[in-house]
């Protein structure tokens, strides 16, 4: 039965499909288009999600990296506190997260001046740079500068 409004009956003749038709001019072009236009599209989608992520991953770093030096300043002895022990406890708080030793800034500044008195207060301020990821390293391209600070008091538990 054909039916009035059909194609094939409003043309008179066996109308020829689009998927049928081996000459025809866009024959498979959609699934080109559509993997084209996806991959366009995806790509800097998982970029973003991938910063995004390194960023949170950045955030948690320095926190981390403040608090482990504040809890060694908390628990050394009065008279041994030391600069670059405190950076490498809390470079490994950093390496934890996956950043390395050189993005994290770290300045501790004492009540007292050096920290060497007990009951001085200490406070940690922790820096934290995060780049770009998957740049070359000649290009410097900085996400964003994090920063944590926790005071403690030095020698407390000593």
């Amino acid at each position: 039965m054909q039916w009035s409004w059909t194609r094939r009956a409003a043309l008179g003749r066996k109308a020829a499909s689009p998927v049928g038709d081996p000459d025809h001019a866009d024959r498979g072009s959609a699934i080109v288009e559509f993997v084209a236009l996806g991959l366009l599209l995806l790509i800097p989608v998982i970029y973003l999600v991938v910063t995004v992520s390194r960023v949170q991953a950045g955030s948690f770093a320095v926190v981390a990296a403040s608090e482990q030096a504040g809890q060694a300043i908390s628990v050394m002895e009065a008279g041994s506190f030391n600069q670059a022990a405190i950076h490498d406890i809390a470079a490994v708080a950093a390496l934890d997260h996956g950043f390395d030793a050189q993005d994290l800034a770290l300045e501790v500044s004492c009540s007292d001046g050096s920290c060497t008195s007990p009951g001085a207060v200490a406070t940690v301020h922790a820096q934290l740079n995060v780049s770009l990821p998957a740049v070359p390293g000649f290009v410097t391209a900085n996400v964003a500068t994090l920063t944590s600070d926790v005071t403690v008091v030095s020698g407390r538990y000593s």
